[in-house]
């Protein structure tokens, strides 16, 4: 009597975690590379990549335009997040996993020559910036209604590398702009007694003390006491147009 074991792949651990669903956080290179590696590239998702590449070559090489967005849809289980998630692990060039990149591993499930083709195209043309935002966990604490252009505000400030506190990553916008971001962080450092600002500026407690010191010693006629920065409430409304 046959095995059910022996109906399987040999190759694949049928006794390892497998994952419900595929999310943006599983970013782990062995967890990575099991689910591209395990990825079933269908007719129809192929055909789908290549639309949607298509689309995107189209509107790049046109200088873009206001039709931006893409709308992917289909039933619960159907790939939607692993379709996504791929797409922009593939466009990104950074993302490798182990020495190879992640385009690479893409294409190896992919069957058609044009397609993988295609990839190559864009990806080399045009150097992405990717950012993943999973509204169902990253939506703001204690602000479930705010808008979804101010939660994708925020998460590009930090994919940039500003603080997670928006006051406090308006502030080092401000000084970038101006020219002084490199002396705000050595001060900043001497204030942290010689850890970097980069360690500090997501803790809450910190930073908005060390920000509104500082705040009022480069801005002295904006902040006249570094109370005037903390009692500070930002409210930032701004046009699509002008988040970029």
């Amino acid at each position: 009597m046959t095995q059910i074991r022996n109906l399987f792949d040999s190759t694949r651990a049928l006794s390892r975690t497998i994952e419900k669903v595929i999310t943006y956080q599983k970013r782990n290179e062995a967890q990575v590379r099991a689910e591209i590696s395990e990825y079933v590239v269908t007719e129809h998702i192929e055909e789908c990549f290549s639309d949607l590449l298509k689309k995107m070559q189209f509107a790049l090489r046109g200088g873009g335009g206001y039709e931006i967005g893409v709308w992917v849809s289909g039933f619960y289980g159907s790939g939607k997040s692993s379709f996504t998630k791929y797409l922009g692990f593939a466009l990104d060039r950074g993302m490798k996993v182990g020495e190879d990149t992640f385009l690479h591993l893409l294409q190896n499930q992919l069957k058609t020559a044009p397609v993988r083709a295609l990839f190559n195209q864009v990806s080399t043309t045009y150097d992405a910036a990717v950012i993943f935002l999973d509204l169902a966990s990253e939506m703001l604490a204690g602000a479930s209604m705010e808008d979804i252009s101010t939660v994708l505000y925020l998460k590009v400030l930090q994919w940039a590398g500003y603080s997670e506190d928006l006051k406090v990553a308006e502030l080092e916008r401000m000084l970038e702009m101006d020219g002084r971001l490199d002396s705000f962080l050595a001060r900043a450092k001497e204030e942290l007694e010689g850890i970097e600002w980069t360690e500090a500026r997501n803790q809450p407690l910190v930073a908005n003390q060390i920000a509104a010191r500082l705040a009022a010693e480069f801005y002295p006629r904006l902040f006249s006491k570094a109370e005037d920065f903390q009692n500070l409430n930002l409210l930032v409304k701004k046009t699509e147009l002008k988040r970029a």
